[in-house]
């Protein structure tokens, strides 16, 4: 159980518009942000978070370290030390290319490997690309990647559809970049995952599930959803 005096850290990374990482102002907000907290807020529990490198959050949630993050997919490898919370949001795989090229041929995962690639180093995606053994470039972060497509000899970029087009926006670049789906790639649902080994995991899962039945119920996930995905 948790005190009225205990509050969650969740640690996680800039994936706009879902997590929305503010250095200037050491602030974290974005669409799941926000329904982490109303969700727990419905029951009586106060969460924060904390930005911290990817690879050193699976690492930490391994060992059971912290709660766990937000804004992540299901995977056979993170089974063993996750637990899922029912979904916050979902992630559209698509494409990230120069309005100017051909992209209508591009409608299954097998499509990307006649164009030239890069992907967000570590990311889901990118380490599908390693497994299916398709050639590509990997960046260090989404800034680096976008610029690789608009000013290098890069054909697209595979990453999720509305943190592409809210980079895209911000950038100003939308004459530019285009953003084009995977039509033929299922949607794949984002969860808080919260460690196995943490104390209290289950009951993590449990309230934050809880909570997200009543803000689905009472039109609060509405709210906060159109908040951040009327302009996409």
């Amino acid at each position: 159980m948790f005190s009225q005096a205990e509050s969650i850290e969740f640690s996680v990374v800039d994936y706009p518009p879902y997590i929305l990482v503010d250095d200037t102002t050491n602030s974290i907000s974005g669409l799941d942000v926000e329904i982490v907290q109303a969700a727990f807020a419905d029951q009586g529990v106060d969460v924060s978070f904390k930005s911290v490198p990817w690879k050193r959050i699976l690492k930490s949630m391994e060992l059971g370290l912290i709660p766990g993050t937000v804004s992540c997919t299901k995977r056979p490898t993170r089974a063993d030390y996750m637990l899922f919370s029912e979904p916050l949001s979902i992630e559209s795989r698509a494409v990230v290319s120069k309005t100017t090229l051909d992209t209508t041929s591009i409608y299954e995962f097998d499509d990307l490997a006649a164009y030239s690639l890069v992907a967000i180093d570590g990311w889901g995606m990118q380490k599908r690309l390693v497994q299916q053994r398709i050639p590509h470039q990997a960046s260090p972060d989404l800034e680096s990647a976008l610029n690789a497509v608009r000013y290098r000899n890069v054909d697209l970029l595979y990453m999720a559809e509305y943190p592409a087009r809210y980079a895209i926006k911000n950038l100003g670049a939308e004459r530019q970049l285009k953003v084009t789906l995977i039509a033929g790639e299922d949607t794949l649902p984002l969860h808080l995952c919260v460690s196995r080994e943490y104390p209290n995991a289950e009951h993590i899962i449990q309230t934050v599930n809880a909570g997200l039945e009543k803000i689905s119920a009472n039109g609060t996930l509405d709210e906060i959803r159109r908040k951040y995905l009327t302009d996409n």
